[in-house]
């Protein structure tokens, strides 16, 4: 058999992750990581240990989305208040509800 036959057995396969810079990425990899525990390419030991890393990593990333958009709705809140607008009844504004 030819080095370059398309029959010519490789070896194991390297688990690899590859970039892990967005929360999509991230899930991803914590989806190829459980499937290379399930088929034998890494260990379940070692596959949990990533699992737990990228779980962290996604846990982060999400954070950090949601205090992105908590800033953003803040700012808009103060572009909202600057103009004198208001959209739907704040607190202030409704009227005493008393018991009946």
């Amino acid at each position: 058999m030819s080095k370059d036959s398309p029959q010519q057995v490789e070896g194991p396969k390297k688990f690899q992750l590859g970039h892990l810079g967005s929360l999509n990425q991230v899930v991803k990899a914590l989806g190829k990581t459980i499937r290379a525990m399930a088929d034998g390419t890494i260990d379940s030991q070692l596959g949990a240990r990533i699992c737990n890393g990228l779980g962290i990593m996604r846990a982060c990333l999400e954070t950090a989305t949601l205090e992105r958009l908590e800033g953003r709705l803040d700012e808009l809140q103060g572009d909202v208040e600057q103009k004198g607008r208001s959209y739907g009844i704040s607190t202030n504004h409704r009227a005493a509800i008393g018991s009946h």
